[in-house]
């Protein structure tokens, strides 16, 4: 599959020199990415292309973890589980493309993030807190959106973006963007490949982790005129990943997904923008205990099939009215699950439904000069209906829940300093996963509604730029998994507060010093104990020169212990084992422009081959021919080179 994948790189070259008579430069500002930086309140912005470091898996997963606030809970090499700050799951809502993505595996083996390949996207945008009302709702953590923006041609012409990567553990990744089109649309192919081998620890004990991802995407639009937009776009992943905190691994990781997407703008001086998308999406997954490790003496051969079939749409229009700028909009959501369980003949089995749920929601969002400011603030309804499935029950039942969020943000820019804060409130119904860890009465959950204080402040200046925002959160009926209890999932009342902060230096023309900090704290008042997995604090400081021909940095990251735990409990990712101890880690890179269109760049992460785990890492599990490990290890010393096209 690598070589079917390498093959249209020259050839795209070759004809992409014959099409460009100016090469532009690259989307990002440094040859590599080692802090990604606020320019916005509560808001983040970055291009996943980038060469960056730690370098990022194959998949949306490890890329959020170079975010200050991001965690990720690891399994093996690739289908980590993201937390932002320390929440994860249904209460931090992603999206592709405009549309929600889920997996289907009751055990998150399969995370949203597992079936998004960050070299398909244009653009990365990431909502903190509840301080947005258009990404969906529940908005209890924030929102991740990975989105693609097409440039339209003025004229007919070629585009491409490339690249290869090659580093430790056979790692070999390759993908290829090519768009073509002119005056009435375009047509975009992106083709994607991520593999690895299994990883050493630092202690060099090989990690039952190796993977295989491959993803194609096509994508055709028509611009008829300069303000119309009508796009149609499908998505196909295939791939498999091992795992070394289970008894099982993920033999099957197949989605499917189209999507129609269509903008009318500059209606009237009143309405600036229509749009109007739909999204279906299919992902079948499965899992079993003999593809890619050797079956366990005594047991038998056991395989699970589960999938999701999401279908969503949407209706936005932009508004202004003298000097308030509005966004109202209506969207809808269905969502159904089934499984078959069973040996090495699972696929002769038939599916039984289990859950399914439907939302719908409506919601108003604006901005209006105040006072020097702005205000910013938001309001949205949702209807949430959640059925357990007559086949998988005594008899179809269901919970109905009317949901609420809403927040209002003032924003005051004196100078180069931009102060704000905000107030949230979003409630979320009890997802698929929690609902499933039911063994009682199934209708005792309650949605959890989160009350948060945001404060921050900016500073944009010619040599130094930064930001600092702490947050305070009062979660009511907050849906704790709690491995030890009979039931697993039950509301408690929890208290959460942290904050996170980035500052960057150019303290010479070619020299950069820059650093990240992120802290929560959590507590479970009704049991008494510390929220269960919270990340320690974390800091990462690095010290960048740059010419914009040759590049080379060094970059620390420490991790402080973690001694506030509660064994057994968590999110549906995870569950606390013991305490942490702290770590720290140092990386190297480098880089070379060799011209406006190609750039080389290559790294050593973890220079010291340091043995650690993260605080929200799985605990591990015996797998025949491997080391088990209290919890699952990062990645040991790693090098990695990577060659970029693009013009």
């Amino acid at each position: 599959m690598l070589n079917k994948i390498l093959l249209p790189v020259p050839l795209a070259l070759a004809v992409g020199h014959a099409f460009a008579a100016d090469l532009p430069v690259f989307h990002a500002d440094t040859i590599v990415v080692t802090a990604v930086k606020t320019e916005q309140p509560l808001r983040v912005e970055t291009d996943p292309r980038a060469p960056r470091q730690p370098v990022p898996a194959g998949d949306g997963a490890d890329l959020l973890k170079t975010i200050p606030g991001f965690d990720v809970v690891r399994k093996g090499g690739s289908s980590g589980d993201p937390l932002l700050r320390g929440l994860g799951g249904s209460r931090l809502n992603i999206l592709a493309n405009g549309g929600f993505v889920y997996g289907g595996c009751p055990g998150r083996m399969d995370p949203p993030t597992a079936y998004l390949f960050p070299d398909a996207y244009d653009k990365l945008v990431v909502i903190k807190g509840p301080q947005s009302v258009k990404y969906g709702g529940g908005l209890i953590s924030g929102a991740v959106s990975f989105e693609r923006k097409t440039k339209p041609f003025d004229e007919p012409g070629l585009r491409f973006d490339g690249s290869l990567l090659a580093g430790s553990a056979d790692r070999r990744d390759a993908y290829a963007d090519l768009t073509v089109g002119g005056a009435l649309g375009y047509l975009r192919l992106i083709d994607s490949h991520n593999e690895a081998g299994d990883y050493r620890d630092g202690n060099g004990q090989k990690v039952h982790s190796a993977y295989q991802r491959d993803s194609q995407s096509l994508i055709a639009g028509f611009t008829p005129g300069r303000d119309t937009t009508i796009e149609l776009s499908g998505d196909f992943g295939r791939g498999h990943a091992a795992y070394a905190d289970r008894g099982m691994d993920g033999s099957q990781f197949d989605r499917s997904a189209w999507g129609v997407k269509a903008e009318q703008r500059n209606l009237a001086p009143w309405l600036d923008a229509v749009r109007l998308a739909a999204n279906h999406s299919y992902a079948d997954h499965v899992m079993d205990n003999y593809s890619l490790r050797p079956q366990p003496p005594g047991k038998p051969a056991s395989a699970s099939n589960p999938d999701r079939t999401t279908d969503a749409a949407k209706l936005e229009a932009d508004l202004a009215f003298a000097d308030i700028e509005l966004t109202a909009g209506a969207d809808w959501q269905k969502d159904r699950h089934s499984s078959r369980f069973g040996g090495r003949d699972y696929a002769s089995l038939p599916r039984v439904p289990d859950q399914h749920l439907e939302r719908a929601g409506l919601y108003l969002e604006g901005s209006k000069p105040l006072g020097g400011g702005k205000l910013i603030a938001g309001w949205r309804h949702d209807r949430a209906r959640a059925y357990y499935d007559a086949t998988a029950t005594q008899g179809e039942q269901l919970q109905d829940y009317r949901l609420y969020s809403g927040f209002a943000r003032y924003e005051y820019k004196l100078g180069s300093w931009t102060r704000y804060a905000g107030v949230g409130v979003a409630e979320r119904a009890p997802d698929y996963w929690e609902r499933s860890k039911v063994s009682a009465n199934r209708n005792v959950l309650q949605p959890e509604r989160n009350t948060q204080l945001d404060l921050g402040a900016l500073y944009q200046g010619e040599q130094i730029k930064g930001s600092l925002s702490a947050y305070l959160s009062r979660i009511d009926d907050f849906l704790l998994i709690d491995t030890k209890a009979s039931q697993q999932t039950r509301n408690i009342q929890a208290y959460r507060y942290g904050f996170e902060a980035d500052a960057a230096w150019q303290f010479a023309p070619q020299w950069q010093l820059s650093g990240s900090a992120a802290y929560s704290w959590g507590a479970n008042a009704t049991d008494d104990k510390p929220l269960a997995q919270t990340p320690p604090l974390s800091a990462t400081v690095s010290l960048a020169w740059d010419n914009q021909r040759w590049a080379a940095a060094a970059v620390w990251r420490v991790a402080a212990g973690q001694d506030r735990y509660a064994i057994g409990q968590g999110n549906i990712a995870g569950q606390d084992i013991v305490p942490t101890p702290g770590f720290a880690t140092l990386s190297l890179n480098g880089g070379w422009r060799v011209s406006k269109a190609i750039k080389l760049t290559a790294g050593i992460d973890n220079l010291f081959n340091r043995a650690y785990a993260e605080h929200v890492s799985r605990g591990g599990a015996d797998v025949i021919g491997y080391d088990r490990t209290l919890r699952v290890n990062e990645p040991g010393r790693t090098l990695w080179m990577k060659l970029q096209a693009h013009w």
